[in-house]
């Protein structure tokens, strides 16, 4: 199904520290493509991938041009053609900041700017990137992935219909209204797993980024809240889930990376689809 989400990209400072933490904490592997040192042989920027959807990208000292500001880099969308989302954009006056270069399936990938309501999106042709990975070794597309793994990201805007509108014009992305469960004032959200708030709220406090929080779905909540607790993360904000159980919004985390986990029953409810 496309339009769906499947990565982020998040700006960290200290690759070796992120990866082995959320390692600790989620059981979480990560690994470098060999098309990176392919193509940029002489680049001091580190990125990692995952089956989980969390794409780190540490710069290296001279900087990275599509990461500075806001430590979100970057909300993958699967469409069914990217250079149909290319034209669409364009023709509204969005080029893009990025392009990736994918030469198994030898096709394009295109990352917008923040002219974009102030967040990066990427567009990617479905099962490209996995194409790319799976000339390498064995890798699974997001949605046939174990958790724990993004369940769904969760963005605030000042204007949540003006973005849903956009996304929707240029990436066929629908959205229907869902109780945001006292993180907002008001929530739209889809199958394609992007969740959209409109603030200001107090769970949200302090929350400098346009992502407020990558929601983790696990197979075993309270142990996952256990280890970020233990790890000196606080639950911000606890939400009963009408499927049983509780999701917890922590905010930021490892290396500011925001998080909030809920358990695999809540997932339709968790998207307001239940």
């Amino acid at each position: 199904m496309v339009p769906k989400f499947c990565r982020m990209a998040w700006r960290v400072d200290d690759m070796a520290d992120f990866t082995r933490q959320m390692g600790a904490l989620f059981g979480f592997t990560f690994f470098t493509p060999g098309l990176i040192a392919e193509v940029y042989p002489d680049a001091t920027f580190k990125v990692f991938f995952g089956q989980h959807g969390i794409e780190p990208i540490q710069p290296g000292p001279e900087g990275l041009g599509f990461a500075e500001g806001d430590p979100l880099i970057e909300i993958a969308i699967d469409v069914a053609d990217a250079e149909s989302v290319l034209s669409r954009l364009q023709a509204a006056g969005h080029e893009p900041i990025a392009t990736s270069y994918l030469p198994v399936p030898a096709v394009n990938e295109y990352l917008f700017g923040r002219d974009f309501h102030g967040i990066q999106f990427l567009a990617c042709t479905e099962g490209v990137n996995e194409a790319q990975v799976r000339s390498e070794f064995p890798f699974e597309a997001l949605d046939d992935a174990p958790p724990p793994k993004i369940g769904c990201v969760t963005l605030v805007s000042p204007d949540i219909d003006a973005l849903a509108a956009d996304l929707k014009r240029f990436y066929d992305m629908e959205f229907h209204a869902f109780d945001p469960g006292g993180l907002g004032q008001r929530g739209l959200s889809g199958p394609h797993r992007v969740r959209l708030i409109e603030g200001p709220s107090a769970v949200l406090d302090g929350i400098g980024s346009a992502l407020a929080s990558v929601d983790i779905v696990h197979h075993d909540v309270e142990a996952a809240r256990a280890a970020l607790e233990a790890a000196g993360f606080a639950v911000r904000h606890r939400q009963p889930l009408a499927s049983g159980g509780n999701a917890y919004y922590f905010g930021p985390t490892v290396q500011g990376f925001p998080l909030s986990i809920y358990p695999q029953a809540a997932d339709a409810e968790m998207l307001g689809l239940g």
